[in-house]
């Protein structure tokens, strides 16, 4: 019985998930609009803005259920459709660092809808929206000072917001400060990040 209860649990979570992801992307289709990102030149490269990034990035979370400091990282990519951005990302928090297996962890699998402020030397954005989280949180101890953790599926939320220093156009290192939250696992922490974009389309000939 429990087995089917948890099945069913996950599925239905699944099922929210994937429905909240076609609600963004119906928004998205409303919402936008046409726009025009003209090309510009530094130098003898062409450059143009508006376009999609790859961000990789490191940190310190604090687990608030534990009262207790964790490794964090997270990889996404940041894109427009229109005038309107999207991310899709995997966030992980655990007691270890994150090339070392650890029972106590948050995984998160999310798409999020925000907004983007680009210059030449700088890069400003937030984000938020659903994830799919899940993972195993420490759950009780027995009088033989034992540990126990709980695997866990569920709908969540988190939300980021970045800064960005511009070395070149496209490159560039940065802060961010984000927050997960669900039933089982809430996390905030800052991370230091690599900012990696396609905005480079060539040189002039």
């Amino acid at each position: 019985m429990y087995f089917r209860t948890k099945r069913k649990v996950f599925k239905t979570n699944k099922i929210k998930f994937l429905l909240a992801i076609v609600i963004v992307l119906f928004a998205n289709h409303v919402m936008g609009q046409d726009d025009k990102y003209e090309e510009f030149i530094i130098g003898e490269k062409i450059y143009k803005p508006g376009c999609g990034w790859f961000k990789l990035s490191t940190g310190t979370s604090y687990n608030i259920k534990r009262e207790a400091y964790e490794s964090s990282s997270n990889i996404c990519y940041s894109f427009r459709v229109k005038n309107t951005y999207l991310q899709l990302g995997y966030h992980s928090s655990s007691d270890m660092f994150f090339t070392k297996r650890s029972s106590q962890k948050l995984n998160d699998l999310y798409i999020s809808i925000g907004s983007r402020k680009e210059t030449k030397k700088s890069n400003i954005s937030v984000f938020a929206g659903p994830s799919y989280a899940y993972g195993a949180n420490y759950f009780e101890t027995n009088t033989l000072g034992l540990k126990y953790y709980k695997a866990f599926t569920r709908l969540g939320l988190i939300a980021n917001a970045e800064y960005t220093f511009k070395i070149f156009y496209d490159m560039g290192l940065g802060l961010s400060i984000f927050g997960s939250y669900n039933e089982r696992y809430k996390v905030a922490g800052i991370q230091l990040h690599v900012y990696l974009s396609g905005a480079f389309k060539g040189k002039i000939e």
